[in-house]
């Protein structure tokens, strides 16, 4: 059993050398197993905290900024003392906090990375701002309405910068769709195939203040199809239609349809049946006019423009992680509007799935307008 274990472990190592590249698969091994022999190397500069020391700081965030920025990270905090100690460890982290008030409140800190949980992202967010900081929060930004309305109130009154870490928008097959479809006011068809990881039922993510996989997961697609539609004029009045493949858990096997005052049609399919070898597997599909798009998980996109068509390959795959987790860096970032927007559309759906709604109404100006009061 053991060689077995072994040998599938090598065998998903080379697969994510051949898809990710040798950097990213490293640190996604190193993010695993917590190497205490291993630093990522010194940097003069040292102005990043991170709040949230798992798998994905370590190996996603830790990677993005290491590769274009160097080791910048000069605090860290995480509720699970191995972690935080192992992300420490790694990236030469001398100064251990005790919570994460201790990385807001650093004042060598100046940007905050926040990669905790998904019910605590709001709270630090707005905690961040208020101490002055440059925010990355990683998503969801809230996990409820209640959240989303102080976050929502504090952003519109700071001076400081806040990104998101909704990376599908920063992917180079979308952004070489964009450049083919411009801005046009025209009706839109979206349709995202997505296998998702199988997660147990004792799982982090299963507890209700979670905000249920539509927060965890089916949120960066809604953010996607909410950035394509921002790509002319985003429709305000929509009709939503879910169904469940079962009435135990809903929101692992499940079918989200959006369809517009406009005519635009949204489709979202989410299935967890089997763990995919190679993580989550997408397929995305878009028509506006005359452009036909094909999405091949990051790897690869075919783009149909009248009768001339192209092919794009993305080696190492993107899915848009390294120039979204720079944002705070490089000048390249997103409207908040856009985030806000999706994040209204997202817990509105989420609330659906908990109440096992199957069909309603939504418009973007009553539930912001519902959010302000």
């Amino acid at each position: 059993m053991a060689t077995y274990k072994n040998f599938i472990a090598v065998r998903k190592i080379w697969r994510f050398l051949t898809i990710y590249g040798v950097g990213k698969t490293l640190f996604k091994v190193f993010g695993r197993i917590r190497p205490s022999y291993l630093t990522a190397g010194s940097k003069r500069i040292r102005d990043i905290g991170v709040i949230g020391c798992g798998q994905f700081a370590y190996a996603t965030i830790g990677y993005s900024i290491w590769r274009k920025y160097g080791n910048r990270f000069l605090a860290c905090y995480d509720v699970n003392k191995g972690n935080q100690d192992s992300f420490a460890a790694f990236f030469g982290i001398t100064c251990a906090a005790k919570s994460a008030a201790d990385v807001i409140t650093d004042g060598r800190v100046n940007v905050v990375y926040i990669a905790s949980n998904h019910a605590s992202h709001a709270e630090y967010a707005i905690e961040a701002l208020q101490a002055g900081k440059i925010v990355y929060v990683e998503k969801p930004v809230s996990v409820s309405f209640l959240q989303f309305s102080r976050l929502a109130e504090v952003c519109s009154h700071s001076r400081e910068r806040i990104y998101a870490g909704y990376n599908r928008p920063f992917s180079g097959a979308v952004r070489a769709l964009r450049k083919e479809v411009g801005s046009r006011n025209k009706p839109m068809t979206l349709n995202c195939f997505v296998s998702g990881h199988m997660i147990e039922t004792d799982h982090w993510y299963r507890k209700p203040e979670e905000g249920t996989r539509i927060c965890g997961n089916v949120g960066h697609w809604l953010d996607l199809a909410v950035h394509m539609l921002s790509w002319g004029e985003l429709p305000d009045c929509w009709k939503i239609i879910v169904s469940y493949s079962n009435d135990v858990s809903r929101d692992d096997d499940v079918a989200i349809s959006l369809t517009s005052e406009r005519g635009d049609l949204v489709n979202i399919v989410l299935t967890a049946r089997s763990e995919p070898f190679e993580g989550i597997n997408e397929t995305i599909n878009f028509q506006q006019c005359d452009v036909i798009a094909k999405i091949d998980d990051f790897r690869s996109m075919t783009l149909w423009k009248g009768p001339s068509v192209r092919r794009f390959n993305y080696r190492p795959k993107d899915v848009g992680h390294n120039l979204a987790i720079i944002q705070p860096f490089s000048g390249i970032h997103r409207e908040w509007k856009e985030v806000e927007m999706s994040t209204l559309l997202m817990l509105f759906i989420a609330d659906m799935v908990v109440n096992a709604e199957h069909f309603s109404e939504f418009s973007f100006s009553y539930q912001m307008a519902r959010l302000l009061k």
